[in-house]
């Protein structure tokens, strides 16, 4: 390997550390990104970690400011509420798309990552849920209900406000995951949601999915306006 590709390497796994630290809350919304610290904290040179910064801040989940450095970028309430608005539009066009060009592998791959994922979610098991650990198995089950979309556009922007949701997804994750309940209705949902995709019920999907992104933003703005 030659000593580009190393850094290159090195680039993207501290990248996908802090990006992971990002999403999960342990760096924080508006935190300053001390170069010094983080070089600590990853144990990875300078030349890396601003590579890996500089993509960070590229997709939004980092904000540079000139003669200022880095910091994580701050949440909102209108930044929520627009992203979630966008994302509905992408998520429904992939979704559409996937049920229509979707094959038999497509489907496979839909009812193996939702059956790890509700095993996981299931209250009635002994998993402890982590956050990252719920973060990881959500995002493979729903790129798999839209990758059958063909369409590596679609799912390359759909990929970034995915990245840009997770911040905000995780707050969710916070208050709710120990709910009994709200996690049985979160069950629920998605078991219905596969339902009607493998049933090519394009009516009931969108459906469901609305309602579910509607409820996760008005979850997230009460949790929002308490801060």
């Amino acid at each position: 390997m030659t000593q580009k590709n190393r850094k290159q390497t090195k680039a993207t796994r501290v990248q996908e550390s802090i990006r992971d630290d990002i999403v999960c809350g342990r760096i924080l919304p508006g935190e300053k990104l001390q170069m010094d610290a983080l070089k600590d904290r990853y144990g990875v040179g300078y030349s890396p970690l601003r590579e890996a910064l500089s993509r960070l801040a590229s997709n939004g989940l980092v904000q540079q400011e000139e003669q200022c450095g880095f910091c994580v970028a701050p949440l909102s309430l209108n930044e929520l509420y627009d992203l979630y608005q966008v994302r509905s539009y992408i998520e429904t066009l992939a979704l559409e798309l996937a049920m229509r060009h979707g094959d038999d592998n497509w489907e496979a791959d839909v009812v193996a990552t939702w059956h790890v994922f509700a095993k996981y979610l299931d209250p009635e098991s002994e998993n402890q849920i982590v956050q990252a650990e719920w973060e990881r198995l959500q995002k493979d089950f729903l790129h798999a209900l839209v990758k059958g979309c063909k369409s590596p556009w679609l799912l390359k922007i759909r990929g970034i406000l995915y990245d840009q949701a997770s911040r905000y997804r995780g707050i969710c994750i916070k208050n709710h995951s120990n709910n009994k309940n709200l996690m049985n209705a979160y069950i629920k949902e998605n078991q219905d949601l596969v339902d009607a995709v493998l049933a090519r019920d394009a009516k009931t999907v969108i459906r469901i999915s609305e309602t579910g992104w509607k409820n996760s933003v008005t979850v997230i703005a009460e949790a929002l306006e308490k801060k």
